[in-house]
């Protein structure tokens, strides 16, 4: 697979996948044949040329005569500290393309700890502080737990109670659609007493109405479960832009008489790619590209691949107002990316996170999950704007620090939203 680290072997009865780095390969995952639509949608292009499609994202397959004589069967192998190190030092370096943005000389890591590492436990630790150094928050280490499917994480409910606050403030009669990450409506709309649309997305995600949780689950437990009950879906990628499509197209129609419209993106934390295209379709008059991807080799990177989208079939002409915070991270950037090429919107608040890759799921020897960015996003100007953000058109002082930033916009809601009113200001002018 160009750019991404694997290999897949495919036979009569079983499809397995490999991390590779050029000092290791390993089995990662197994699936039955039968089972091999769950990769994605496959095509051979000619005996030598692979492609998958996952949703928008489509992965190139070179075919090989063999597997790497790195290919592990020593269980003490797999387990050994020093081991696990290496590979994953080598699977940063060959995939991981921010480096230079992230402050990080990668060959003194290797320098500080190849060799060093003593036990279980201390490479746990080691691999947790250099990916903290990084700062990426698609960056990450996960330690599988016994008797646990999913891990465990925080989310700020604080959140969703601001959200609420806001749409109360200036909403007669919200419509809520959906159940966030928080807690919260998953979308959440109307008009303001001023004829102002509000559109208020707190992810990109869980969309479709297949995938239902039990309603006990909230937080990183809700998103999990949603992913499990739906990636054994191959259509999974089409079941969510069909629908935001739908729930857009109604909300569209709805608002078309407004003077304008405000997203708020400022709360939304991530999803898909795609619900983000499928949004900024509802607001282009004509095919636009949008911006570009490329991923990572060992020296240089794939093709880049641009990204262009038509017009849905209702749109929305007038002026669009995108509220954008620290916050707003992965998915909601893209669509702030692609924003950029649109002249009728303009975004305010501030730089968004800086996280645009998807993120590439790696498995290292000894079982443990590796997350990490491996492609380059760049606007239509050829702008990457990793580790900095998308920037607004009209700046507001948010702190990156999510409570912070919660608890400054809580404290002033009583005498209105700073980045509200100042649409409103605008529209006034």
């Amino acid at each position: 697979m160009r750019g991404y680290g694997k290999i897949i072997t495919i036979n009569d009865t079983a499809v397995n996948s490999y991390e590779t780095t050029s000092i290791s390969c390993t089995l990662s995952s197994q699936l039955k044949r039968n089972d091999i639509l769950q990769l994605g949608t496959i095509k051979r292009v000619d005996q030598n040329l692979l492609t998958i499609t996952q949703g928008i994202k489509i992965y190139t397959l070179d075919k090989i005569s063999e597997l790497p004589n790195t290919a592990e069967c020593n269980v003490a192998k797999l387990e050994d500290p020093n081991y696990n190190f290496d590979v994953f030092w080598n699977m940063m370096n060959e995939n991981y393309p921010f480096f230079s943005e992230r402050k990080m000389d990668w060959l003194s890591i290797k320098e500080k700890y190849s060799g060093k590492i003593k036990n279980k436990t201390q490479l746990r630790h080691t691999l947790k502080s250099i990916i903290k150094q990084l700062n990426d928050g698609h960056t990450t280490l996960i330690v599988p737990k016994k008797n646990s499917a999913f891990p465990h994480y925080r989310t700020n409910h604080k959140t969703a109670v601001l959200e609420n606050e806001i749409l109360g403030r200036y909403v007669k009669n919200p419509i809520r659609f959906g159940t966030s990450i928080k807690g919260n409506g998953l979308l959440n709309y109307g008009i303001t007493e001023n004829n102002i649309g509000y559109i208020q997305i707190n992810n990109m995600l869980f969309f479709s109405d297949k995938y239902k949780n039990p309603d006990a689950l909230s937080g990183y437990d809700y998103l999990f479960g949603y992913l499990n009950a739906s990636e054994s879906n191959p259509n999974h990628f089409e079941d969510e832009k069909s629908g935001i499509r739908t729930l857009m197209g109604k909300i569209i129609k709805e608002l078309q008489g407004t003077n304008a419209v405000i997203i708020d993106l400022r709360f939304n934390s991530g999803g898909y790619d795609l619900v983000s295209l499928e949004i900024l379709r509802h607001f282009i008059a004509e095919e636009t590209k949008l911006y570009s991807k490329k991923a990572k080799l060992l020296n240089g990177y794939t093709e880049p691949e641009f990204v262009s989208i038509l017009p849905a079939d209702t749109t929305y002409n007038k002026p669009v107002f995108l509220l954008t915070s620290h916050q707003t991270a992965s998915a909601p950037e893209v669509l702030s990316l692609g924003s950029i090429a649109i002249q009728n919107i303009t975004r305010i608040g501030s730089n968004t996170e800086g996280i645009f890759s998807d993120i590439l799921e790696k498995k290292l020897p000894n079982g443990w999950i590796l997350n990490l960015s491996n492609e380059i996003y760049q606007d239509i100007n050829g702008t990457c704007y990793e580790s900095i953000g998308i920037p607004p058109n009209k700046k507001i002082n948010y702190s990156h620090n999510e409570n912070v930033f919660i608890r400054k916009l809580k404290k002033k809601i009583d005498n209105g939203d700073e980045a509200i009113e100042m649409v409103f200001k605008l529209i006034d002018k």
